[in-house]
């Protein structure tokens, strides 16, 4: 019987702990001192369709960089999630800086396989945000 209570926690647990250490790779974590007027890039792994930019004490900006395979045809679409909607984004794909107004959730057209989003933080100090990514293929 204990053999079996066993056998039914390993089956529970390993999804639990393989999404925990394995599913990790398509959340951006943007964290740590960004000095004033600077950024950081990230670039999300193409096999990504979905995930989450995860923002810890966020400060400055960072760029977040799809980049499909060739000249693929796709979108990047953005959507909030605990927070998002206090940080100031923009659609940077190509040699464009389009604001994206607050409170919506674009899909960011591919240009020559890239999409770029810049993320600024908020005025105010704050502890975290997040806002989520969905690649869709065309």
């Amino acid at each position: 019987m204990e053999s079996l209570r066993v056998g039914v926690t390993l089956l529970v647990l390993i999804p639990v702990v393989s999404t925990f250490m394995f599913g990790e790779r398509c959340t951006i974590l943007p964290q740590g001192f960004i000095p004033d007027g600077e950024h950081r890039d990230y670039v999300v792994p193409g096999s990504c369709t979905n995930g989450t930019i995860d923002w810890n004490y966020p400060k400055e900006y960072v760029i977040i960089h799809f980049k499909g395979e060739g000249h693929a045809q796709y979108s990047v679409c953005l959507g909030g999630n605990l927070g998002g909607d206090m940080f100031t984004l923009y659609d940077v794909t190509g040699d464009t800086k389009q604001a994206i107004p607050k409170g919506t959730w674009p899909c960011a057209q591919a240009q020559n396989g890239h999409v770029s989003i810049e993320i600024h933080a908020p005025e105010f100090q704050t502890y975290m945000g997040a806002v989520d990514y969905s690649v869709q293929k065309s």
